[in-house]
């Protein structure tokens, strides 16, 4: 016997209804929601991020580029901050968010129920602060294998801080915040990005000579690679340890190191031994509190007697006619440097390249500034003195790698492939 025409209909409709609930389950639940993540996850984990630096012309600073954005690269700087719009997001000031970011931008510590949390982001080049409220942003830059990029990966809710359009002056025309990089900051970027993503502490630049390739920045362990042939890894670089700043000092969140001497052309400078060096992008040359500065540059006034010498060029204080100069594959030949770590760690030398810079025609001056008695730390490494320098922070081991001049291998650091793999 048939079943008739309007009973099967109505089996059909419960049928198709069964189907339709099934399917509804299926694409809301969280749990299947978590396999579809587990089974997305199941490619290799990301092990490094990368992104580019780029030298503006103008000021010679330095910006990272991400989310498609430029933000000053600030090595010592303890938050990511830049103007934002209105309304945005903010935190509440009882939160453990902003106990962290308060304590690195030296931000008040008062807070009352739900209040949004206040942070003073500071401009690394004119010292100028502001209060700004913290917020929340996504930043998407490129997971890497080290030799070039492999996918694009966007990190949600970063912690950065709102700041007034004018905290942005000095700063290069493109740039459009700051990114904190510092060291013993959890609001930074750099450890936000360790912590979001389970990567190994460490953050490895390398700061471009030119202002037409760009470097390159990476997040997380190495290899690090360059072209034609250069793949450099943890074997290839020399290691001392880093050294905590005071958490009172203006560079508390500065990477440092400490040295037992300095040589010029392979003679020691009358030094006590301890000498404290902190890098600080934000500064153009190396700036040395003054007792250190008069030794040092008197050692390499003598080591470049017989180059004759010209009158000082503001702000620097030794300069030389360049013209009768040899030039090598590392820049001028001239008297090289050597900081001489401590803890067995070997030298840095610093050839020509990172010494002397040309001010004028047949004018070359020795590019080391005087900081005077109030200079914050006896060494504040700038970024003429980092160029074409692999430079590896690696806190997760409490210690720098450096790899020397990058020119004596025949790369730079503007030879990373930034085309995708």
């Amino acid at each position: 016997m048939q079943t008739p025409p309007s009973k099967m209909a109505h089996r059909l409709q419960v049928h198709f209804h069964l189907i339709f609930v099934l399917c509804t389950l299926l694409i809301s639940s969280p749990s299947i929601h978590n396999n579809l993540r587990i089974v997305q996850a199941s490619s290799p984990p990301i092990q490094a991020l990368v992104a580019p630096i780029t030298k503006d012309t103008a000021t010679s600073l330095y910006t990272l580029s991400l989310s498609q954005r430029q933000y000053l690269l600030d090595l010592s700087g303890p938050l990511l901050w830049s103007p934002c719009s209105t309304p945005h997001p903010t935190v509440p000031c009882s939160s453990g968010d902003c106990a962290a970011a308060a304590s690195g931008s030296g931000a008040p510590k008062s807070c009352t129920g739900q209040r949004p949390c206040t942070v003073r982001p500071t401009n690394p080049v004119t010292g100028e602060q502001a209060a700004g409220n913290l917020t929340f942003t996504d930043i998407s830059t490129n997971a890497t294998d080290g030799k070039t990029p492999t996918a694009v990966v966007t990190v949600h809710g970063v912690l950065s801080s709102c700041a007034p359009v004018s905290l942005l002056r000095s700063f290069p025309g493109a740039a459009a915040g700051d990114a904190g990089l510092g060291r013993g900051s959890a609001a930074s970027l750099a450890a936000q990005l360790y912590a979001k993503l389970s990567l190994k502490r460490q953050l490895a630049i390398c700061l471009p000579s030119v202002t037409d390739a760009p470097g390159v920045a990476f997040f997380g362990s190495g290899p690090y690679g360059f072209l034609p042939f250069a793949l450099l890894d943890a074997s290839d670089l020399a290691y001392t340890n880093l050294v905590k700043n005071s958490p009172s000092s203006s560079s508390s969140a500065a990477y440092g190191i400490r040295l037992s001497g300095i040589a010029v052309n392979q003679e020691a400078v009358p030094l006590a031994a301890g000498v404290t060096v902190t890098f600080d992008t934000a500064l153009p040359y190396t700036v040395l509190r003054r007792d250190v500065y008069r030794v040092f540059v008197d050692a390499y006034q003598s080591a470049m007697a017989g180059v004759p010498r010209v009158p000082g060029v503001a702000p620097f204080e030794a300069c030389f006619n360049s013209s009768g100069l040899g030039v090598t594959r590392v820049g001028y030949a001239v008297p090289s440097v050597d900081l001489m770590t401590e803890g067995g760690g070997g030298n840095w030398t610093v050839w020509g390249s990172n010494l002397v810079t040309q001010v004028a025609t047949d004018v070359a001056c020795l590019a080391f500034v005087d900081g005077g008695w109030a200079a914050p730390s006896a060494v504040a490494l700038g970024r003429f003195q980092m160029e074409d320098n692999l430079l590896v922070f690696d806190e997760a081991n409490s210690r720098l790698g450096f790899t020397g001049t990058l020119l004596f291998i025949r790369t730079t650091c503007s030879n990373f492939n930034f085309t995708r793999g």
